[in-house]
């Protein structure tokens, strides 16, 4: 068999003028492509990445780097694009998918472009742009200097970064940029553990300073967001990261992994005070983090290392001591608490958990006015509540009832609270003393902790949601679509904060075998390269990041964002460069070949169909500006329906709004075709625009009250949507004939006994109409029977509003 030479991976020719610019574009365009979040901005950066993709080198990497991980990852985004074609709610589907298509390209890309020799390169550009996300992060929660640039300079990019929406949860935690803590500590978890392996193996004493000093921004961004789901999967993560990374350097990770600890505890501390302040205190402190963990481990750390180094008994007998005395730390940061001052305009909440009774209260010290509510199981996961007393804490009595899972007690003044008291001498825990008062807020109610268990409600309707469309799923955004028609009482969310739920919601069984596929294929490239573990530092840093990737994704669906879902991938790309043998055989080239063609086709593809979506919106906006007849302007509308393969439901119902008035056999046809397809998708405001624009003026009643019913499956959860319908038919009535009365009147019956039947499905709360719907469809009913003159005089105080 012939045989091929391998394709040159260890650098770029002289000639490849793309190869040599590369290098000092990669940080810019991976900054842009975490957080370059609109779609403009999205195919900016894939046209870029295909380009960089082209010629003989770039070809020639792709090629040889294509192996099992490869196809995983191109088979797993392939799936997710197509699954935005099938979804019923476009618009959700449009911006979903530009997310993998940025992480796609950036994967192509890595692929493409770096080298083996070049992947320490490659770590430090990554864990740039994730530590100048952290101190934006920071900034953005005090200063908001920094913040404000860059808000400015993503406008410009379509991007938007809105500064109201950003920065500081009071009393509990930084939102960071992307006014999402979760996905900011899932995002910075990557750039702590680059951070680690870039200052462990650094080759002199500058670049491990510059190391320590972005791990002490990334560390303090992190803690002070404070997901708890992420510290829970970081802790574990270090855990497999101190295994993986050799018995020779084990010691010395540990020893820098508690002085990154016990540093950025300290610097928290400070932080805390002027967080929401407008103060740059916290963004210096970021910068003072990384200085201290630099100084502590060059001046201690590695001192008490080479003292233990060969004293195996002693390091087991530290470590010991050690754990102890974290878990003392604990207990007692849990439990050791004092007095507590309040300023003026504070408020904190602490919680207790006392048995059915009635308790007063003794308060010493300044007497806080206070609320105290308390929550049972329901009102946890429906994030409602039971007020007990209102008003000066030192007259509080209340009566805590039967089943009832935690009590509040929310309280402000301007003073020094040193004591609060139940009369059974249960004492409400105040002050903090050994933790920042964020961890201290944010700990409140851990015991019955409601975010945790409204996350069991979001599992439990992800279900749901999955078992309607096992195979395939709804598509990319069908959650957001889906989620009021499953819901036992109505919240708002866009994902399931289980990825792997999330992802048999979208794309079903089909998609989770894909995303299984990725993550089983990378741990099987590192299970084969686990003699790797005592060299170069690189399979630690790996196997680390993959348990991040895995743990986190049990409490939170960080895939579905771009930031993370893009460090992902260029981990995963970067994988594949430092450990993949390419084949040399004919067949191993070939299939290269066209594994490296599906990756290319896929990012144009996708590419291009985002842009064909983006022109027909754009064909829209200018069509305002030409003079067309009807006729002409149903054929532009047609036209832009054809571009848009995501969310062309606008397009349509405009169409057919037109097509209707064309009063012709041909615009009948045209408007009848587009009501079908809205009402085949099941969505609420396209079955909406079925019932009021093409139902309601041909006076179908029928029609009518079957679009609503359809619609209002999708948005049953939603007292919005109810109330929307309700005031649907009481405009519908308002162009009504006393002659159309009776059969319109049939029509509201059949509504009005549609939502008495969705109430007593055994929902946790029931659909509520606003006092005016109400009186509304009582005064309907009251008609019944009613000849069609009697009813229309009856109604029409309801009606004059929409005359």
């Amino acid at each position: 068999m012939a045989k091929f030479q391998r394709p040159d991976q260890s650098g770029t020719p002289s000639r490849d003028v793309l190869g040599s610019v590369y290098p000092y574009l990669l940080p810019l365009l991976l900054f842009l492509a975490i957080t370059g979040i609109s779609r403009q901005a999205v195919l900016g950066f894939a046209v870029v990445a295909l380009v960089l993709s082209v010629g003989r080198t770039p070809w020639g990497n792709l090629r040889g780097r294509s192996g099992v991980l490869t196809l995983a990852v191109v088979v797993y985004a392939l799936i997710y694009l197509l699954s935005g074609l099938w979804c019923d709610f476009g618009a959700y589907a449009a911006q979903e998918s530009t997310k993998m298509l940025a992480a796609l390209a950036a994967f192509g890309l890595i692929l493409a472009r770096t080298g083996q020799g070049s992947l320490r390169r490659l770590f430090w550009s990554l864990h740039g742009v994730v530590t100048a996300v952290s101190l934006l992060c920071i900034d953005a929660s005090s200063f908001q200097l920094l913040t404000r640039a860059f808000s400015a300079l993503m406008g410009l990019l379509g991007c938007s970064y809105p500064l109201e929406t950003m920065g500081y949860e009071e009393g509990v935690r930084i939102t960071g940029i992307f006014s999402n803590a979760n996905v900011s500590a899932g995002l910075i978890a990557f750039g702590l553990l680059l951070g680690l392996y870039l200052y462990r193996t650094a080759a002199g004493e500058k670049e491990r300073a510059a190391a320590a000093v972005t791990l002490g921004v990334e560390a303090l961004g992190f803690f002070l967001s404070f997901s708890m789901g992420a510290m829970g999967s970081f802790a574990l993560t270090c855990v497999v990261y101190l295994i993986c990374v050799g018995r020779g350097v084990r010691l010395e990770t540990f020893v820098l992994m508690v002085e990154c600890v016990l540093v950025t505890l300290v610097c928290s501390f400070g932080a805390y005070a002027f967080l929401g302040t407008g103060s740059i205190v916290p963004v210096l402190l970021a910068v003072v983090c990384g200085v201290l963990i630099w100084a502590l481990d060059r001046f201690v750390g590695k001192k008490l290392v080479r003292a233990m180094e060969g004293r195996n008994r002693a390091v087991a007998i530290s470590g010991g001591v050690l754990a102890a005395a974290v878990v003392l730390y604990i207990v007692l940061a849990f439990n050791l608490t004092g007095s507590l001052h309040l300023s003026a305009d504070e408020t904190v909440e602490r919680a207790i958990y006392p048995d059915a009774g009635t308790y007063t209260v003794s308060v010493e010290g300044a007497d806080p006015q206070v609320r105290i509510y308390a929550q049972n199981e329901a009102q946890l996961m429906m994030h409602t509540e039971t007020v007990l007393y209102e008003g000066p804490l030192s007259q509080a009595e209340i009566t805590v009832e039967e089943g009832t899972r935690v009590v509040w007690f929310q309280m402000s003044c301007d003073g020094e609270v040193e004591s609060v008291t139940l009369s059974d001498g249960t004492e409400v825990p105040l002050g903090y003393k050994l933790l920042p008062g964020f961890a201290a807020n944010r700990l409140q109610g851990l015991w019955a902790n409601q975010n945790f268990i409204q996350r069991l409600v979001f599992f439990r309707d992800g279900l749901k949601i999955w078992r309607e469309r096992p195979l395939t799923g709804w598509g990319v955004g069908g959650v957001e679509g889906r989620l009021t028609a499953v819901q036992s009482f109505y919240y708002e969310s866009k994902y399931i904060h289980n990825q792997f739920i999330q992802i048999m919601d979208e794309a079903g069984v089909l998609g989770l075998a894909a995303f299984l596929f990725m993550l089983g294929s990378a741990i099987w490239l590192l299970v084969r390269r686990r003699k790797d573990a005592e060299r170069g530092g690189e399979f630690a840093l790996f196997a680390a990041c993959l348990t991040m990737m895995i743990a986190h994704s049990m409490t939170e669906v960080v895939w579905s964002t771009q930031m993370y879902q893009v460090a992902v991938f260029v981990l995963l790309g970067a994988m594949v460069v430092r450990y993949h043998a390419a084949g040399e055989s004919r067949r191993a080239v070939r299939s290269g070949a066209c594994l490296a063609a599906l990756l290319w086709a896929v990012t144009v593809v996708f590419s291009a169909l985002q842009v064909s979506s983006m022109a027909a919106a754009a064909m829209f906006q200018g069509v305002e500006d030409q003079e067309l007849s009807r006729s002409q302007f149903v054929s532009k509308l047609q036209t832009m329906d054809r571009l848009e393969v995501y969310d062309d439901s606008m397009y349509q119902a405009t169409a057919m709004v037109n097509a209707l008035q064309l009063g012709t056999t041909t615009g009948r046809s045209i408007a009848n075709g587009y009501a079908a397809k809205l009402l085949e998708s099941g969505e609420f405001n396209n079955c909406y625009y079925a019932a009021a624009y093409y139902y309601l003026p041909l006076r179908d009643f029928d029609g009518f009250f079957e679009a609503c019913r359809t619609g209002l499956a999708q948005e049953a959860s939603n007292p919005g949507a109810w109330n929307s319908i309700t005031r649907m038919y009481i405009q519908a009535g308002a162009q009504l004939e006393p002659e159309e009365m009776e059969e319109y009147l049939g029509s509201v019956s059949q509504f009005a006994a549609l939502l008495s039947d969705f109430n007593n499905t055994g929902r946790m709360e029931t659909i509520q109409l606003t006092e005016e719907n109400q009186a509304f469809l009582d005064a309907a009913a009251a008609q019944a029977g009613a000849d069609g003159q009697s009813a229309y005089d009856a109604l029409q105080g309801y009606f004059q509003e929409y005359r």
